[in-house]
């Protein structure tokens, strides 16, 4: 029934186009379209008017429609009407029904310029509502004349028992390449046919009007010029027929020679027109074995004026071969004598899938009789009617007992029930059938079998037998039965594993997972498979531990990782994860194998110690910031006081303070230098170095403690110049603290010697003194950090005792040894450094920078701003900077400092960093923000000297970064350079 109430729904509701994808399809019947465009082309020939009735006839027969036909579009300005030019079957009656462009299915196939499948058309398109039986589903194929869509060919069901499947659609469409050319032949010869009947009658009108012909030859004339118009008209109509793409053409005379070629037999042959009028015989393009069959076409040409189409091979231009479905008709003359057309399509691609198929029923044939160990048929009921040679062989059952079901008789008795059931079920359901059970075998006892069996279909889609064949299986089983078994023993043993244990296959899913992993995380398996443990893994270490997992996977290796996994109690607990590739017997790479190890506790104590080393660095800066600021202005009121002649019995007295000072300097710089060194956070700058030069550079450095102990030094160095690859201020570094080490601890007037000698690739400096010398027990933590040999208190020299700690630390990273020896208490000490000589040549010694000149007032001129919150710090240092000729300005906050910069440009600030409120290290960011500014010089004079604070000075516009207390010569160099 059709609903005319319903409102109409758009076309894409009513397209099923992807049906055809997804239904079932049946067996490609090439013979039967082999036969159809043999028909076709015969026809063509023959009678071109009655290709597109027999187009129609042919559509329904091969797709199994209810109704088939063909419409063309006829229009009238921009409105189209198609006109259903033929139709076939139960709507045959509705030959040359007008349907609009605009509502029918026609018209949106020509409008998409493809094939679609409609399911009830009517429910869209109202003029298909008058059509009666009504449409179920109707498929569409467009057919085109130079790529233009010229009509559709159609196919539709009325009932639901039939639907159309991918193959109908290849035959439709297989159809419809001939109609565009039956088509415009039809009109090229009605038109043609036309136009010489007129020409006729109008010769005999002009015969009979002879005596009128003054009169009347002005009509005639123009009669003439419409016949010559007519029959150009219809020289175009059949120059567009044979140029469609999918039917060549080919005009040759019976004596071999070839006229003319439309381009579609070109494209199929690869000669082009002037080639094949070029040619001397037709039979060029014929292989041998194809010349008997051109030959009996020739002779009915030349006896009958047409042959049947016919099949065979042509030779390209290439010398490639190519398949052709001919259909040659004599166009005039007679006998050998004859002009021939002949109308060509190609197939090749249908003879390749032919012989495909053959070459794979073939292959097939022999893969089941060399693997199948039975091989049998059945009817469609599922009842064996013959007799298997290859299951009597195999079973020893007698062939009698084996029809019907007596097959069954043959299963082992506890698997006949199952077998059974399954052949049953298969049969109502007709589906492949794939079972296994036990069969009796002619040597005796029972082994496994794999029975597959498969339906064979009917044109009409109903089962018209059943194939099968039955495979040994009973290894692969005992091979299954040991493989469950050792993959028991596998679990087994990861559950009662500690540890968490778990398989991911080679797309990182989750394959196995041990018991201990479950009640961890207190979810089951099923939460878990696949990508499910993204879940538990910590977000932070998710995408690291993802991309260990990729790189693994794909080189197929071992990996470790730690992350941290969320536990059944919301917790976040440390795993370290040790993860080695998983493969077959085979071989075959199957993803990996992975154990965790709660590591939670041993992560949390590292935590804490790095937590601890990181609060001491903290404490070690905040001191040495804490000991620089009121060491600034004592190092600056002494400066102050240099300056002018002080009283003659005051000069021991700044000795001495200015000692002091410089050692408390030192003691700091010290300290934050093994901070450093220890945690490796300085770079060696190595260069080649003589090791005359770096002895003397720590000579001069120790100098000052030797002289003032007495201490009788003797050095003795190698004549030849033995040279380091070395980081000449770190070196000079550690021969300074040793040669101090042994001024400390050697009494007033003791001897400290040292001597140099190569030793193959090394040098071997050897430093020596008579000092208070060492027991065993200090010889192995003289090198500890913090270690100071015990002496008498009224001859302590103080020190923090890590000059010898950072000594050994910087030797190891030269790639050196030093090491310490004492024959006894009160015996003297020994210390032995070793380090390896450079291959190169020391480079020429580095011209010393010539000093900035001088002058009694070096920054007369100079405006400078001080920013200190330090006021005793701030103040002396602009009375430093006032003697020096500068004219200074103190402001103590950040505030006042931006505010005094408004006032006056500077030359130079010199700005503390930690200051309460604004620190520095904002006033420089905001001083650098504008480009009043941009020539300012900014130096940091400040208690905090880290390589950190060092960095983050020069990333916030600081020019120079100096600290607490201030060597004035190279702040004053700094200033002048300005």
């Amino acid at each position: 029934m059709q609903d005319n109430g319903a409102p109409a729904l758009k076309v894409e509701e009513t397209l099923i186009t992807e049906a055809l994808v997804n239904r079932p399809n049946r067996l490609p019947d090439y013979q039967g379209e082999s036969r159809a465009l043999a028909a076709l082309a015969q026809e063509m020939a023959g009678n071109p008017s009655g290709v597109l009735p027999m187009l129609a006839q042919l559509a329904l027969a091969l797709c199994r429609a209810d109704s088939a036909g063909v419409s063309v579009p006829e229009r009238d300005g921009a409105t189209a009407q198609f006109r259903w030019h033929a139709v076939a079957g139960k709507l045959a009656g509705d030959v040359d029904r007008m349907l609009p462009g605009d509502d029918c299915p026609s018209g949106a196939t020509e409008g998409r310029n493809t094939m679609l499948l409609f399911d009830r058309p009517a429910r869209c398109f109202a003029s298909y509502r008058a059509i009666d039986p009504p449409i179920r589903e109707a498929l569409h194929v467009p057919w085109r004349v130079d790529g233009t869509v010229f009509g559709t060919v159609w196919a539709v069901t009325h009932g639901q028992e039939r639907h159309f499947d991918a193959e109908d659609a290849r035959l439709l469409q297989s159809l419809a390449s001939c109609a565009s050319a039956a088509h415009q032949l039809s009109c090229a010869l009605v038109d043609a046919q036309d136009a010489g009947h007129n020409l006729a009658q109008q010769v005999a009108e002009r015969t009979r009007t002879l005596q009128n012909i003054n009169t009347k030859l002005h009509d005639e004339a123009a009669q003439r010029k419409q016949a010559e118009a007519a029959l150009r008209e219809s020289e175009a109509r059949l120059q567009a027929a044979i140029s469609i793409e999918t039917v060549g053409v080919l005009f040759f005379d019976l004596d071999g020679t070839m006229a003319d070629a439309n381009g579609a037999f070109e494209q199929m042959s690869g000669y082009s027109r002037e080639d094949l009028r070029a040619a001397t015989h037709w039979d060029r393009l014929v292989p041998l074995e194809f010349l008997g069959v051109t030959t009996r076409a020739v002779t009915d040409l030349a006896a009958t004026g047409r042959t049947q189409p016919y099949e065979r091979q042509l030779i390209r231009k290439d010398g490639t071969r190519w398949w052709g479905l001919f259909a040659p008709t004599r166009l005039s003359g007679t006998g050998m004598a004859s002009k021939c057309a002949e109308f060509a399509l190609d197939i090749t691609e249908r003879k390749r899938v032919e012989t495909e198929c053959v070459d794979s029923e073939e292959r097939f044939r022999a893969l089941v009789e060399g693997f199948a160990q039975a091989v049998w048929e059945a009817d469609a009921q599922g009842q064996a009617e013959s007799v298997s040679p290859g299951w009597s062989v195999y079973t020893g059952q007698p062939g009698e007992e084996w029809l019907g079901e007596g097959w069954a008789n043959a299963v082992h008795p506890d698997d006949r029930a199952y077998a059974l059931r399954q052949w049953k079920d298969a049969i109502a359901a007709q589906r492949v059938v794939n079972a296994e059970f036990r069969l009796h075998v002619a040597a005796g006892g029972w082994r496994w079998t794999n029975v597959r069996a498969a339906p064979i279909w009917n044109p009409d889609g109903t089962v018209r037998k059943w194939v099968g064949m039955n495979i040994d299986v009973d290894d692969r089983r005992g091979a299954q039965e040991a493989l469950r078994e050792s993959e028991a023993r596998f679990r087994a043993l990861a559950d009662a594993s500690p540890a968490l244990i778990w398989q991911i296959d080679t797309q990182g899913n989750t394959v196995y997972l041990n018991q201990r992993y479950l009640a961890a995380i207190g979810l089951t398996s099923g939460d878990l498979l696949e990508k499910g443990w993204h879940s538990i893994v910590h977000p932070r270490d998710l995408p690291g531990f993802l991309t260990r997992v990729q790189t693994a996977q794909h080189d197929r290796c071992a990996f470790q990782s730690r992350l941290r996994v969320k536990l059944k109690d919301a917790s976040w607990h440390w795993f370290e994860t040790c993860c080695a590739p998983w493969f077959s017997a085979s071989g075959a790479f199957r993803g990996h194998v992975c154990v965790s190890i709660d590591v939670t506790e041993a992560v949390n104590a590292a935590d804490a110690l790095k937590e601890a080393d990181r609060r001491k660095d903290e404490f070690l800066a905040t001191l040495a910031h804490e000991l620089r600021n009121p060491l600034a202005p004592i190092a600056n009121a002494l400066h102050l006081i240099r300056r002018s002649p002080p009283p003659a019995d005051s000069a021991p007295i700044l000795d001495m303070l200015d000692r002091q000072v410089h050692h408390m300097v030192r003691l700091i710089d010290d300290l934050m230098e093994v901070s450093r060194i220890t945690r490796g956070k300085i770079g060696l700058v190595k260069a080649p170095v003589a090791l005359a030069e770096i002895i003397a550079n720590a000579i001069e450095t120790s100098r000052p403690a030797i002289d003032q102990a007495h201490h009788e030094l003797s050095i003795m160095l190698p004549d030849t110049p033995l040279v380091l690859d070395a980081d000449r201020v770190r070196l000079t570094q550690v021969f300074a603290n040793i040669l101090n080490n042994a001024a400390r601890y050697t009494d007033t007037g003791g001897q400290i010697r040292l001597f140099a000698t190569r030793d193959g690739d090394c040098v071997v400096v050897t430093l020596s003194d008579t000092g208070i010398g060492m027991s065993a027990e200090q010889i192995g933590q003289v090198f500890e950090m913090f270690t100071q040999i015990s002496r008498p208190a009224e001859r302590n020299q103080g020190g923090l005792g890590i000059g010898l700690t950072m000594a050994r630390h910087l030797v190891r990273m030269h790639g050196g040894t030093v090491e310490a020896a004492s024959a006894g208490p009160g015996k003297g000490s020994t210390f032995t450094v070793r380090l390896p000589l450079s291959q190169r040549t020391p480079a020429e010694a580095r011209e010393t920078p010539a000093a900035v000149a001088r002058t009694a007032k070096a920054l007369v001129g100079k405006r400078i701003l001080v920013v200190d919150d330090n006021r005793d710090a701030a103040d002396s240092l602009a009375m430093v900077l006032s003697s020096e000729g500068a004219q200074v300005r103190v402001v103590y906050d950040g505030a006042a400092a931006l505010g005094a910069l408004e006032q006056s440009v500077p030359h130079a600030v010199v700005l503390d960093i930690g200051m309460p409120g604004m620190d520095g290290y904002e006033i420089a960011r905001q001083i650098r923000q504008s480009p009043r500014y941009a020539a300012l010089q900014i130096i940091a004079l400040t208690g905090w000297g880290q390589h950190a604070d060092r960095l983050r000075s020069r990333m916030s516009g600081f020019d120079s970064h100096l600290t607490k207390p201030v060597d004035f010569h190279t702040l004053i160099e700094l200033l002048v350079a300005r």
